[in-house]
C-alpha cells in the first residue's frame, strides 16, 4: 500500500490540487533508508470573481468551489486509479489517505442551518467595509486597559469581522438568517465531511486552525482564541458569538471524506456503499499552507514572495504586534505578515510606459511588434549602479500603501540632477547590447530604482517584522517565491540590501503542496494515538521532498555596494516620510 495525500488550494482565480507520495524514512525489515516524496498528479479548475457595479465589492459563489474541487478531485482520482477500500489495495498501486484543505484568507461565508450559503461569499479583497474596519479599530483600541494587551490596528477592510458588521449593518434580513459564519477552507471542509448530502452526519458542525482564525480579525494572539469581548461588541445579540466555528490543533482531523463524495469523484461505484475512512485535516489558510509547502516551518526561516503584491512572513516563537498582520502558522507557533501593495505590478508599468509606449516598439515589415521583455530591461538596468546615481522611485502606483498604511500614497521619482540625468544617458548609450534602444533614455535607470525602491519597501517591512516580534522573529535564511525570484539581478539585490542567504524553492503551488504535507502529517498524528512514533507538524514537513534549487546566493562583501544600497535606503525612507 503506497499512501497518497491531496492536497487543495480553494484561491480567488480558481482552485487547484497537488497529488503527493510522501517520504518514508524505514523500510519493511526496519532499516534507515530515505524514499524521496513524490508528487504524482496535478489539477486545476479556473473560475471568476461574480461581476459588480459596486465599488470594493469582490464576492463568489462558493457554489464554483465546490465544483472546482469536486473536478480536481476526480481528475486525480482517475488519473492514478486511486482505491479507497481493504479490498483494492492488494491489486491497486496508489490508495488516497487523507486531504488537506488551503483557503483564500479572511473571507465570509455566511449559512443558514442546512449550511447553505446565504448571499454570495464576500472575499479577502472586498474592501466595502472601510467604515466598519475603522470603527472596530478605533472602539477597540480605545477601550483597552491593559498596555500589554493585544492592540488590533491591523484589523483591515479585507479581514472577516468588519465584513459581518457589515452585514449586519446593510444586510439585516440576511444576517438574521444566519446560522454559521465561516471561512472558505472551513465551507469546503464541511462539504466534503457530507454537510450537503442527502444525509448529511448527524451533529456536523464547522471547524477551524489557528491560522485562518487569525485572519478574521477575532484572534487574540496572548490566548490563542477567539476575542469574546469584539464578538460582543460587533455584535450584542450573540448570533456571532454562536456561528464561529470552533479552532482545532494543528495535527487535528475535522471529519472523514463522506461516502457521497466518495461515489461523487468515483472513488467508489454506485453498488458500494462502503470504504476506508478517508481523513480531512484541520486545513488552514493560503500563506499558512504555502508556508507548509516550501518548508517554512521553524524559527530563522522566512518567506518573500515577489508577485503583484510583495508579502514576506516567517515563523516567530513569539506572537507579533499589530505592527504587522499577527497571524497564527499551521504548526502551533506565529507567523507574523506584512504586505506591499505594489512590487512586480510596478515593474511592469515601467516596462509599459517607457520602454514599450506607442512610439518606443520597432514595427517589423511582417507588421509585428517587437516589445521589449523584462529580461531586455534587467539587461539594460545591469549598466548602472547600486543606488542609481541618486534617483529614488517611490513605487506607490496602486496606488495606496498597506505597509505601512498609507492608503492615499502615490508614486513618485525623485533626487533628479543635471549630473545624474547626463550619466542615465551615458550609460544607455553604452549599451551595444540591443538592436531597439528605448528611445525614453531614462528607462534603464528607471527600471533599475524601480527595483530598488521596491526592495527598499521590503526592507522596511522585514524591519517592521523583527520589531514586532521581538526576539520571537531573527531570520537567517529567506526563500523567495513569485515571478519576480527568476530575476537574477533582484535576486543579487535582496540578499544585499536584506542581507541574508535567499534560497529558491522550484513548486509554483506551494498552498496546494502544503496542504498534502498537513494532510500526510495529521494522518501520522491518529497512527501515533494507537502506539505509533510520535510526530509533529515542522519535523514531519521537513522530512519531505521539498524541490528547492542548488544555487544559494548571498549578500555581497564588497562594501562599496553595500554602502551605495545603504544611501540608497536612506534617501527612500527619508522622502517617503514627506
Amino acid at each position: 500500500m503506497l499512501p497518497v495525500y491531496i492536497g487543495i488550494d480553494v484561491g480567488t482565480q480558481g482552485t487547484k490540487a497537488i497529488a503527493y507520495h510522501p517520504s518514508s524514512r524505514t523500510t519493511e525489515d526496519g532499516s534507515d533508508v530515505v524514499m524521496t516524496g513524490t508528487i504524482l498528479a496535478r489539477a486545476s479548475k479556473g473560475y471568476d470573481v461574480l461581476p459588480t457595479t459596486v465599488d470594493g465589492r469582490a464576492e463568489q459563489d462558493p457554489a464554483d468551489w465546490v465544483d472546482a474541487v469536486r473536478h480536481v478531485l476526480k481528475e486525480i482520482v482517475s488519473g492514478l486509479s486511486l482505491a479507497p477500500h481493504a479490498d483494492d489495495i492488494v491489486s491497486e498501486k496508489y490508495i488516497l489517505s487523507g486531504i488537506g484543505i488551503s483557503g483564500q484568507q479572511h473571507g465570509m461565508v455566511l449559512l443558514d442551518r442546512n449550511f447553505k450559503p446565504l448571499p454570495p461569499a464576500k472575499l479577502w479583497c472586498d474592501v466595502e467595509a472601510s467604515e466598519e474596519s475603522e470603527w472596530i479599530r478605533s472602539t477597540m483600541d480605545a477601550s483597552q486597559t491593559d498596555p500589554e494587551a493585544q492592540q488590533w490596528s491591523h484589523v483591515l477592510p479585507g479581514f472577516t469581522s468588519p465584513k459581518v458588521l457589515w452585514s449586519i449593518r446593510n444586510e439585516p434580513d440576511i444576517w438574521n438568517r444566519v446560522r454559521w459564519c465561516v471561512l472558505p477552507h472551513d465551507y469546503i471542509n464541511l462539504v466534503l465531511r457530507g454537510a450537503h448530502d442527502d444525509c448529511p452526519p448527524p451533529n456536523i458542525s464547522p471547524t477551524t486552525d489557528r491560522g485562518d482564525a487569525s485572519g478574521s480579525g477575532l484572534f487574540d494572539t496572548k490566548s490563542g482564541q477567539y476575542n469574546e469581548r469584539l464578538i460582543s461588541i460587533i455584535d450584542p445579540s450573540g448570533r456571532y458569538e454562536k456561528s464561529i466555528p470552533k479552532i482545532l490543533n494543528p495535527l487535528d482531523i475535522c471529519g472523514y471524506l463522506s461516502l457521497q463524495w466518495m461515489h461523487k469523484i468515483g472513488l467508489l461505484r454506485k453498488e458500494e456503499k462502503t470504504g476506508l475512512l478517508i481523513p480531512i485535516s484541520v486545513g488552514s489558510g493560503d500563506n499558512m499552507c504555502s508556508a507548509l509547502g516550501v518548508g517554512c516551518v521553524q524559527p530563522g526561516m522566512a518567506v518573500i514572495s515577489l508577485g503583484t503584491s510583495g508579502t514576506i512572513f516567517g515563523v516567530s516563537h513569539s506572537p507579533p504586534s499589530s505592527e504587522v498582520a499577527p497571524f497564527a502558522d499551521a504548526t502551533g507557533r506565529f507567523l507574523p505578515l506584512v504586505c506591499i501593495m505594489s512590487c512586480t505590478a510596478v515593474l511592469n508599468s515601467v516596462l509599459e510606459s517607457f520602454f514599450n509606449g506607442k512610439e518606443n516598439v520597432e514595427i517589423c515589415e511582417d507588421s509585428e511588434t517587437k516589445k521589449w521583455t523584462h529580461h531586455d530591461a534587467t539587461e539594460l538596468a545591469k549598466n548602472y549602479p547600486p543606488g542609481c546615481y541618486g534617483i529614488t522611485f517611490l513605487p506607490y502606483l496602486t496606488p495606496g500603501e498597506r505597509t505601512p498604511d498609507w492608503p492615499h500614497a502615490t508614486g513618485a521619482i525623485l533626487g533628479l540632477t543635471v549630473s545624474n540625468l547626463a550619466s542615465a544617458t551615458a550609460s544607455t548609450n553604452a549599451s551595444t547590447d540591443f538592436t531597439k534602444p528605448p528611445i525614453n533614455h531614462m528607462a534603464g535607470i528607471l527600471y533599475r530604482a524601480a527595483m530598488e525602491g521596491i526592495t527598499y519597501q521590503l526592507a522596511e517591512g522585514l524591519a517592521t517584522m523583527k520589531r514586532a516580534c521581538r526576539d520571537g522573529f531573527k531570520p537567517s535564511t529567506l526563500l523567495v517565491v513569485g515571478g519576480g525570484s527568476h530575476n537574477q539581478l533582484w535576486r543579487q539585490m535582496l540578499a544585499d540590501v536584506l542581507q541574508l542567504e535567499l534560497r529558491f524553492p522550484r513548486e509554483k503551488e506551494s498552498a496546494a503542496l502544503g496542504a498534502a504535507f498537513q494532510a500526510g502529517a495529521a494522518v501520522e498524528a491518529l497512527k501515533q494515538k494507537c502506539g505509533g512514533k510520535v510526530v509533529s507538524m515542522d519535523a514531519y514537513v521537513l522530512e519531505q521532498n521539498i524541490d528547492i534549487e542548488e544555487d544559494v546566493v548571498r549578500p555581497t562583501t564588497d562594501t562599496r555596494i553595500l554602502n551605495m544600497y545603504r544611501d540608497g535606503r536612506e534617501r527612500h525612507f527619508r522622502y517617503s516620510q514627506l
